[in-house]
């Protein structure tokens, strides 16, 4: 979880710093679209699906530090770059380094927590994401105004070359521990078996495709302090701060609900925890979308702010358990790189570059508030996951049915035919 906040605030502090660097480097919506957007996720998902293949055979924890040696390194890089060519390139190699860490620490949990405990387990690795997403804007808005953007890059890269020391000492968990029916898994690494696993479990392809439009919304997010700024009239260092206290606070209840919860419903209801994602984000769809279009001073308007931040999180828990119980144990941190594939590379990915280049459409249109209609775009777009979560229970329970009149079907005595 440490290193998972450490990986989120490296991850965003371009994001938290957005008017500042965007005015030091003189860049264009567009460039920061690709700084935040494509150019750190391609690299990012890719190689994560590598990363992937590697912690299925390989000594987890070490691959974890060489990781975080890199991204660490290049984050530190980040602070002395002087244009947006040296700034793309450290953020393409952040993400190479960045992408070891998901697939390996949630194929590790999975040997380390039984599959009642998963949501709960995933949910609290990933409350890094609130409070190192939320505490990327609080270094903004608190060290920023004091040391500036690029010695605050500086420091965080130091400081994940530090905690990289304990991954040396740390011992590897047994694989599929904690599935004693999974003792029978062949282990099939081909990349060809891993799509044949998909073609035949529904379940999992329609949980990666809600991930999707779920993820454009956040890879929207990026420009969330430009947009504040700009359009909302706040001042930079006042909002960051604002917005990071309210990411972890948001960020962490939906992330810890979000598992605590996916685990109670998965228990007792049919359709597993996706389910309940499906009707959290249909209840609270209108507060999120109609926070856009109100003014600051309302009270609606932090309302709507705070269900999308809690939105953001609450799917963590539920969707990376529902894959790991879904997935073959030896495929596993293959089957979390794809997911992360989905969701980084086309949905993250997407949703920033679409943002920048409409905004400036827009803008070049002369229409105001272009920021707040493509944001409000890609809040639309993110409705689509009710659907896919909601199909995919459907598969979901289909299965736990035939699973328990199997069981039945074992515990009846069996008779002998005279």
């Amino acid at each position: 979880m440490l290193l998972n906040i450490l990986n989120m605030v490296d991850r965003n502090l371009l994001a938290g710093f957005g008017p500042q660097v965007v005015a030091d480097l003189k860049l264009s919506d567009s460039e920061f679209g690709l700084l935040t957007g494509v150019i750190f996720v391609f690299f990012y998902s890719i190689m994560g699906l590598v990363m992937g293949f590697l912690a299925d055979r390989y000594h987890r924890p070490g691959l974890i530090a060489v990781g975080l040696v890199v991204w660490s390194a290049l984050t530190a890089y980040s602070g002395i770059a002087k244009n947006f060519l040296q700034l793309a390139i450290a953020r393409l190699f952040i993400g190479v380094g960045e992408s070891c860490l998901a697939p390996t620490s949630m194929s590790l949990l999975s040997d380390l927590y039984p599959s009642r405990k998963r949501g709960l387990a995933s949910a609290v690795y990933y409350l890094g994401v609130p409070l190192g997403a939320g505490g990327s804007f609080i270094v903004a808005g608190v060290l920023g105004p004091q040391i500036g953007w690029r010695n605050s890059f500086l420091i965080m890269g130091v400081l994940g070359l530090v905690l990289a020391l304990p991954l040396l000492v740390m011992k590897d968990a047994p694989r599929g521990a904690q599935d004693p029916i999974a003792k029978s898994d062949t282990g099939k690494g081909s990349w060809r078996h891993l799509l044949i696993t998909l073609k035949q479990r529904p379940a999992l392809m329609l949980t990666m495709i809600g991930a999707i439009f779920l993820h454009i919304p956040i890879g929207a997010a990026n420009f969330t302090q430009l947009w504040l700024v700009r359009e909302r009239g706040f001042e930079a260092s006042d909002i960051a701060t604002l917005y990071g206290v309210l990411f972890i606070i948001f960020g962490v209840l939906g992330t810890m609900l979000g598992g605590v919860l996916g685990d109670w419903f998965n228990a007792r209801h049919k359709g597993g925890r996706v389910r309940l994602l499906a009707v959290l984000m249909l209840v609270l769809a209108p507060l999120l979308l109609g926070y856009r279009l109100v003014d600051p001073s309302s009270p609606f308007f932090y309302i709507g702010m705070c269900t999308g931040l809690f939105l953001m999180s609450v799917f963590y828990g539920p969707a990376f358990s529902t894959i790991q119980d879904l997935s073959p144990t030896r495929m596993r941190a293959r089957m979390t790189a794809l997911l992360l594939i989905a969701c980084n590379l086309i949905g993250l990915g997407l949703g920033s570059v679409i943002t920048g280049v409409v905004s400036d459409l827009l803008q070049g249109a002369a229409v105001e508030n272009s920021l707040t209609l493509s944001l409000l775009a890609a809040d639309l777009m993110s409705l689509l996951t009710i659907p896919c979560f909601f199909l995919a229970s459907l598969h979901i329970a289909r299965t736990q049915m035939g699973e328990g009149l199997a069981n039945q079907i074992d515990q009846l005595p069996s008779r002998g035919l005279s």
